[in-house]
């Protein structure tokens, strides 16, 4: 779950400091977030981007003789 942290925070094997967007398993961020340390970042799907194609044009080769 991508998390992002209102407070630094610090611990035995971890250290968040403010504004630090983390990805972190559910068990962990759960009890960031029930503590108040964090927000959920909403990800929203990636776009896809439009391909400006051109036609395929016939190609004539004609050569003079």
């Amino acid at each position: 779950m991508k998390v992002i942290f209102n407070q630094a925070i610090a611990g035995a094997d971890f250290y968040y400091t403010s504004g630090q967007v983390v990805e972190l398993p559910s068990a962990a961020a759960a009890e960031f977030l029930n503590a108040g340390f964090c927000e959920v970042v909403e990800e929203k799907p990636a776009v896809k981007a439009e391909r400006a194609v051109s036609k395929k044009s016939t190609k004539r080769n004609t050569r003079a003789k």
